[in-house]
């Protein structure tokens, strides 16, 4: 069993907060009250209120005993800043990181992180769908 924190609780988010913990430990981390309130009382996981630029809400959620970190914050500049101390301070192995802007996946790749991006995703999918 994994333990898997998830930094942000959109739609991204929760649906994999939802599909992890079926197997797995999983902590998700939001600003937004609403945002945790929204995984409902059947959420077979922790939920974290704070902000992920603070390293006690870090430290809070477990991220020293993580097996993978997901930055799903909708922000890109709070994905990579989290996402670089996560892989640097804490030496985490899985650093997953959601990235809006493609134009940034340069500056992504050469901290050693993973990252997604829909459009990419999407055009992939859909490419495949021609085979």
């Amino acid at each position: 069993m994994k333990y898997i924190v998830i930094v942000g609780c959109g739609k991204s988010g929760r649906e994999l907060a939802f599909e992890l913990s079926k197997t797995d430990n999983v902590v998700v981390v939001d600003r937004s009250l609403k945002a945790l309130e929204s995984l409902g009382d059947d959420f077979n996981g922790k939920k974290l209120w704070g902000d992920a630029l603070d390293i006690n809400t870090l430290e809070s959620a477990g991220i020293k005993e993580a097996d993978a970190v997901f930055l799903l914050t909708g922000n890109d500049n709070i994905n990579l800043v989290v996402g670089k101390v996560v892989k640097r301070k804490y030496e985490t192995k899985g650093v997953i990181l959601q990235v809006n802007d493609i134009t940034k996946k340069r500056i992504f790749k050469e901290e050693g992180l993973t990252i997604v991006n829909r459009t990419y995703l999407i055009v992939e999918v859909l490419r495949k769908c021609l085979a």
